[in-house]
């Protein structure tokens, strides 16, 4: 029963995932993520603040000499002052800091891009290390039926021991392949956990058919690579547009700066008795209404503005189109990669098959004493080495069609 326990808690250590559940844990748990919606969320509320009146000007004074007047002496005066900027300037304001934080969505957008490609290339690197473990546990069955043959020679008194010796020493050489093939999976899982907010050391396997997701981007890259992909949409371009609409209300925004703010006010004056006389109104408090206008009289800092804002937007279209030539010139040689890793896993795959048919042959040859034991041990490490880096070729097709899904927003 113990036993059955420890096997079905060690099973639930190891996470089977598919890259699409990963990718939503992804969305849902990275902190850097988060933390990007909250700058959103915040800079949202900055419209709030700047769409309102000025505050209310409240000012009080006594007169320590009091100033005479017909009706009497003035003894304190008390006043309110409310500015009121030209029509339109406040909303203004709001649409301006609300454009101030759009690109915040797409900063956090192009993020998550960058966080996905991230995975996918820990991913797929992992499924390559699993593959890749496949086939160094085969190399191990070969080299112990390699060993049985020739401890056979040696009992026969037709082999040397040596021969025994040399594919223990591989087998140990494979063995050791494997230990540093587990430590760069654990390096792997600490970079997908790391994305997904986990512990350090949750297990984490593959589940993916490399073979087939080989031959999909196998048929997608040649229509990729004759078309002109459309990356207008790609969150690190439009981003420079919604820089440059922040410009452009920028501009707004100053011809409005241009125009005169206006003010209304209201002093309360306390105004004693005269002793000396008794006037009409001996005594009457003074209501004084006021009105003022401010008026903006240079106007070459206006004109300054407006130019420092049209030369930002031309400047962000230039950086527009050099970060657009980088996303292409990247998808381009994430193509010829794929090209390239094509040629190479055709070519391993011929040169497989007439291996195996080599190998069949000079087991048989070595097992009658016609063929040395260095010869068939080298054919059996070539074909160990053509496997291997027909792995590795999968793996550089799988992880340049990251590079491209990062740029065509295909996640």
């Amino acid at each position: 029963m113990a036993a059955l326990l420890l096997t079905t808690f060690l099973c639930t250590c190891v996470r089977a995932q598919s890259l699409d559940s990963l990718k939503a844990e992804l969305r849902q748990e990275n902190p850097k993520l988060r933390a990007l919606d909250l700058d959103y969320e915040a800079a949202m509320r900055v419209s709030g603040q700047l769409n309102q009146l000025p505050d209310l000007e409240i000012g009080a004074g006594v007169f320590v000499l009091p100033v005479e007047t017909r009706t009497g002496p003035q003894q304190f005066r008390i006043g309110a002052t409310q500015m009121l900027p030209w029509p339109g300037k406040l909303a203004a304001m709001a649409s301006v800091a609300d454009a101030r934080a759009r690109p915040l969505l797409q900063k956090a957008a192009a993020l998550q891009l960058t966080l996905i490609y991230r995975l996918e290339k820990a991913y797929f690197s992992l499924a390559g290390l699993q593959d890749r473990r496949v086939v160094l546990e085969e190399s191990l069955r070969l080299y112990e039926s390699l060993e049985q043959l020739a401890l056979a020679r040696v009992e026969s008194g037709k082999g040397s021991s040596v021969d025994v010796y040399r594919v223990q020493l591989q087998s140990q050489q494979t063995e050791r392949q494997l230990a540093e093939l587990r430590y760069l999976v654990r390096q792997e899982m600490v970079v997908i956990n790391e994305l997904l907010n986990r512990p350090a050391d949750t297990q984490v396997s593959a589940e993916l058919n490399v073979a087939e997701r080989v031959a999909e981007t196998l048929d997608f890259a040649p229509d990729l690579a004759a078309d002109d992909p459309d990356l207008s949409q790609h969150p690190g371009l439009l981003i420079f547009r919604q820089q440059q609409a922040i410009n452009e209300l920028a501009i707004e925004l100053t011809k409005l700066d241009q125009r005169p703010d206006f003010g209304v006010g209201v002093d309360y004056i306390a105004v004693g008795q005269r002793d000396d006389a008794e006037p009409a109104g001996n005594g009457r408090d003074v209501i004084l209404p006021r009105a003022m206008v401010r008026i903006p009289l240079s106007k070459r800092k206006f004109t300054a503005k407006r130019q420092e804002e049209e030369v930002r937007i031309r400047a962000l279209d230039a950086r527009r189109e050099a970060t657009e030539n980088e996303f292409r010139a990247a998808i381009r040689r994430a193509l010829n990669a794929i090209d390239n890793a094509a040629n190479e896993l055709s070519f391993f795959g011929e040169q497989t098959r007439v291996l195996d048919a080599t190998l069949a042959i000079a087991r048989s040859e070595y097992a009658n004493g016609q063929r040395a034991f260095d010869e068939l041990l080298r054919l059996e490490n070539q074909l160990i080495d053509l496997r291997t880096r027909a792995v590795m070729a999968r793996t550089t097709i799988l992880l340049q069609r990251a590079v491209i899904d990062r740029y065509l927003i295909t996640n």
